[in-house]
């Protein structure tokens, strides 16, 4: 019967890629560790980690284990959190996730935030691609992330935040139309997608949606540049290489903004849905749901009625 402590000592050894590594963070002699190790392998009749001359790495029966592990162990730990409940001073460890457009509004005062009102909360802040860190969620990696998609991931429990739409972004004085034509006009999706755009890869969240309303128009937006960089975008934008869609409120952000136009994209626009999101399988310690209660403080004063302002 495998327990909690030999879940503990697995986990380590993935984490630290060596038994010898594994058994000082653990404090215990790695004898003892490969035993454990062997008598686990033997319990579930398979081989859990591949001996490399750089360290071990799990087998795929050793990965699934160790996501495994990894959520019994959150939630053994995390059993005092529930038992305590909101009485609990919030202390601990919180990581949470931030999208790349989302973190110069949000990382600073959110910092200052939590160690203003929660200084025993270990805070540590993740800012990635919104579809990475779905994904991290689901393992365990992140506590709480602020996601971008029309539909999160299976097995996320969410909390809607607010919803904005794209724009098409150009360099000021030639915003996507003809010589004369009105810079800050609406132009429509169709036109959008045939210019030239500068867009990030998959599984950016902008490029998410902008090929889902592509698809639904049957017509391919015109990709010359794929860049993850929205910063550099802009900068290739404003420089007149081409043209981008961004929310307007990414568009705003920076000294770049002045040497940029952002059109609205009408019939029909581009809407992104914004969630807070952690593991449904998952209950949050005190200390996350505190900085939860912080973030949602902080988001707050921009959105009206729904939509991000």
């Amino acid at each position: 019967m495998i327990d909690l402590r030999q879940l503990r000592y697995f986990a380590a050894i993935v984490e630290h890629g060596s038994l010898s590594r594994a058994a000082e963070a653990l404090h215990v002699a790695q004898p003892a560790l490969s035993l454990h190790l062997k008598r686990m392998e033997d319990e579930f009749g398979c081989p859990l980690l591949l001996r490399t001359p750089r360290g071990v790495v799990p087998t795929d029966s050793g990965k699934r284990l160790a996501q495994r592990a990894g959520a019994v162990l959150a939630l053994v730990g995390g059993l005092a959190d529930e038992v305590r409940g909101i009485e609990a001073v919030p202390a601990g460890p919180a990581v949470i996730g931030l999208p790349t457009s989302l973190g110069p509004l949000l990382t600073v005062p959110l910092v200052q935030a939590v160690r203003a009102r929660f200084p025993a909360i270990r805070l540590r802040l993740v800012e990635a691609l919104s579809g990475h860190m779905q994904a991290w969620v689901l393992r365990g990696e992140l506590d709480l992330a602020v996601v971008f998609g029309e539909t999160p991931s299976p097995g996320l429990a969410t909390r809607f935040l607010a919803r904005e739409s794209l724009c098409l972004v150009g360099p000021r004085g030639g915003a996507g139309g003809g010589e004369g034509e009105d810079p800050d006009a609406e132009i429509e999706l169709d036109r959008a997608l045939d210019l030239p755009l500068i867009l990030p890869g998959r599984p950016h969240g902008v490029r998410e949606e902008v090929e889902r309303a592509a698809l639904l128009r049957r017509r391919p937006p015109n990709v010359i540049v794929e860049l993850d960089s929205l910063d550099q975008i802009k900068t290739l934008v404003a420089e007149g290489v081409g043209h981008t869609l961004l929310s307007p409120r990414y568009a705003r952000q920076g000294a770049i903004a002045a040497r940029l136009v952002a059109r609205p994209v009408v019939r029909p626009t581009i809407e992104r849905r914004i969630w807070l999101a952690h593991a449904a399988e998952r209950p949050l310690s005190v200390a996350a749901r505190a900085v939860m209660g912080l973030l949602l403080a902080l988001v707050a004063p921009h959105t009206r009625d729904g939509l991000w302002v």
